[in-house]
């Protein structure tokens, strides 16, 4: 098959599988089809199995690591439960071992999923967290209470500034001009390399083509965008929204400050007064002290999961990102009988392979492999720290968001 025949093979195998419309597929394919990031199966001329790979990048603006985002992952049901996708997954991660990318990662839609791909040695890894809130609720009133908690002076000044703000909304490109759209990629780019030194994090930084795909992603699907605009003609808030019949959701939310975020989402919520409202945020992006203690119902969800391609990329990332970070830990190799110790210190990593016959047994009964590293890393950030206290490695704290699923 030439590289026409295996695009629009995958586009139809997809559109079976998900039962996207074909705006959204075609936006998809033309946004993101490489043919040297795909694997699929094909018998008999046809494609029974595929599933599409796109590059993103993680970290901030100092140091960074590569992902591979796999999606469409899809089997013609006649096909099904013969070990193709399992092979196709293999096939990937053979050829993307030694490319430049540390991981590969997606997002089940469901717990039997997560069974299933866990199973191919990915661990869970990116989580957000979930707040519903009811149809009466009144975030404008839920400003007051916070605000009145303030010095009479900072309260007017937040409540002036609150007051100026400017609220639109968009429903389609046509009323988005490029100009427009820019400033909320630049926003959005902004707000994803922000750094605090409290917050160390494997965020994802999306490009400006990524972003112009996820808005226009929005709106074939339906949704809307919602942004704010301070008294300076500068963006201060951005929501990702979509209706359904009993609830609106809020999908991707990023704010500068707490007046901003009490405004979207008052306004999203002023347009859909008789739904409730359910709300997505990432924790690690949490970093404007928003604690939601109002929102009659929160929890955390696993959101995607990874496997490691390149361990010693990924600890490199971290001693890079921690310099109080002070470790050893030996990783074996199942195929090659070969271990590697991996020592971070004073903000770097130091590898070295030793063969199994010049260390204790003792020493290869407490070797991990990369899944169990894998685990450890990606640990959710606010678990406990009997982890930390022992193996002195912190969690990563992945985040991802405005991803094709």
């Amino acid at each position: 098959m030439n590289e026409i025949e295996i695009k629009e093979g995958m586009m139809r195998l997809w559109k079976e599988t998900f039962h996207d419309s074909e705006e959204y597929v075609r936006l998809v394919f033309d946004a993101f089809f490489n043919i040297e990031m795909v694997e699929y199966e094909e018998i008999d001329g046809n494609i029974v199995a595929a599933l599409l790979a796109v590059p993103y990048y993680f970290g901030n603006s100092s140091h960074q690591l590569k992902g591979l985002y796999l999606c469409g992952l899809s089997t013609d049901p006649a096909y099904r439960k013969h070990g193709i996708m399992g092979g196709l997954i293999e096939r990937l991660a053979s050829r993307m071992k030694n490319s430049g990318h540390s991981f590969m990662f997606l997002i089940p839609a469901d717990e039997e999923l997560q069974r299933y791909y866990r199973d191919r040695r990915f661990v869970n890894a990116f989580y957000r967290s979930v707040e519903r809130f009811t149809s009466s609720h009144d975030f404008a009133l839920e400003n007051l209470h916070v605000l009145n908690k303030e010095d009479s002076r900072i309260k007017n000044i937040k409540q002036r500034y609150c007051e100026r703000l400017i609220c639109r909304r968009i429903s389609s490109d046509e009323e988005l001009p490029l100009s427009e759209a820019r400033l909320l990629t630049d926003y959005i780019q902004k707000r994803e390399n922000y750094r605090p030194d409290s917050c160390r994090h494997l965020g994802i930084l999306h490009t400006t083509c990524e972003l112009m795909t996820a808005i226009k992603e929005c709106f074939v699907s339906g949704g809307r965008i919602y942004y704010c605009i301070n008294s300076d003609d500068k963006v201060t808030g951005v929501g990702f929204v979509y209706a359904g019949n009993d609830e609106v959701t809020v999908y991707c939310l990023h704010v500068s400050d707490r007046c901003s975020y009490y405004r979207l989402l008052g306004e999203i919520k002023n347009d859909y007064r008789d739904l409730g409202l359910k709300l997505y945020s990432y924790p690690i992006r949490n970093i404007i002290g928003i604690d939601n203690k109002y929102s009659p119902a929160r929890n955390y969800e696993v959101y995607g999961m990874a496997r490691i391609l390149n361990l010693y990329e990924i600890l490199k990332f971290q001693a890079e990102e921690r310099h109080d970070l002070k470790y050893s830990i030996l990783v074996k190799n199942e195929e090659n009988n070969i271990l590697t110790r991996f020592v971070a210190e004073n903000g770097s990593l130091v590898s070295s392979q030793l063969k199994t016959d010049t260390v204790s047994q003792n020493q290869i009964l407490e070797a991990m492999d990369d899944r169990e590293v894998a685990s450890i890393l990606f640990r959710h950030p606010d678990s406990d720290h009997i982890v930390e206290e022992v193996l002195e490695i912190p969690p990563l704290g992945g985040s991802i968001n405005l991803m094709l699923d």
